[in-house]
């Protein structure tokens, strides 16, 4: 049965009702999604507190597309969740949803790189003495430490390499080569 469920923030899921726990109250979408492997499914799990609205979109059911879920071992939840946790964090402090394509692009190679990268709204700062700035050119690479002259530093020389490197390459993706 294909649903369109409503949660009190209003934010929409589109899923098929994959089962319900009455105790604690639950209700499980399994949901479409596209992966670099293909099609596939991720499970929606809803407080059904939480729910403000439930809409049936079609009764039908295709049985060919309820995915059947593989057993886990009990004793492997804490280390598949701290791994998953693991793994969310560190999407948290390295991607920047209001950065362009190429200065996550150079944040990603500067992160591969070095040892301290991070974000500071829409700049990257590394080894906190480096920061970049938007467009993230070259230009644009600066020291923090105001009494150095930036030309002078062993990590601005090295980031100015790296930016480098990554625009020459986004260039000749652009044209082709």
């Amino acid at each position: 049965m294909l649903i369109r469920v409503v949660n009190i923030l209003d934010t929409e899921t589109i899923g098929t009702l994959y089962t319900y726990i009455s105790n604690p109250g639950t209700l499980i979408l399994q949901v479409p999604t596209t992966t670099a492997a293909g099609a596939t499914y991720n499970y929606k799990f809803l407080r059904t507190s939480n729910i403000k609205t439930v809409e049936v979109i079609s009764k039908s059911i295709d049985q060919t597309k309820i995915v059947k879920i593989n057993e886990l071992d009990p004793k492997k939840i804490p280390s598949v969740i701290k791994r998953n946790t693991e793994a969310v964090e560190l999407k948290k402090l390295t991607q920047n949803d209001k950065a362009t394509k190429e200065g996550q692009h150079i944040f990603n190679t500067l992160y591969k790189t070095m040892p301290t990268v991070r974000w500071k709204d829409n700049s990257i700062i590394i080894l906190d003495e480096v920061k970049i700035n938007p467009p993230y050119q070259l230009q644009e690479v600066k020291s923090i430490i105001n009494d150095q002259d930036p030309e002078e530093s062993d990590a601005i020389r090295l980031v100015k390499k790296i930016v480098d490197g990554v625009w020459l390459k986004v260039e000749s993706q652009r044209k082709g080569g």
